[in-house]
């Protein structure tokens, strides 16, 4: 009969593969030319108050819907919740 080999959970499996990602990441990282960092932190700010500004909007108008709501004399507790979970992911997105 042949013995079967023991593997390794897969959680392990997942966690040394992502930490060989994240050790190529940094090797490419420290090899780029400093401009070219640059430029890329800079993308990744723009992204982000782009996203932070998407939220925003939707916040804004979760809110207004709430508004509307509870004024026609619905429940409007689903808009609120949706509304202050937005703004919160929106205050961690923003710049300090």
């Amino acid at each position: 009969m042949q013995q079967e080999q023991k593997r390794p959970p897969l959680w392990a499996v997942a966690v040394l593969t992502l930490a060989q990602v994240a050790g190529t990441g940094l090797l490419v990282w420290s090899q780029m030319p400093p401009q070219e960092r640059e430029w890329i932190l800079l993308a990744a700010r723009q992204r982000c108050q782009s996203t932070a500004r998407c939220l925003a909007v939707r916040a804004y108008r979760a809110g207004r819907a709430g508004m509307a709501e509870e004024l026609a004399g619905r429940d409007p507790s689903a808009h609120y919740l949706s509304a202050a979970w937005l703004g919160r992911w929106r205050n961690r997105l923003e710049p300090r």
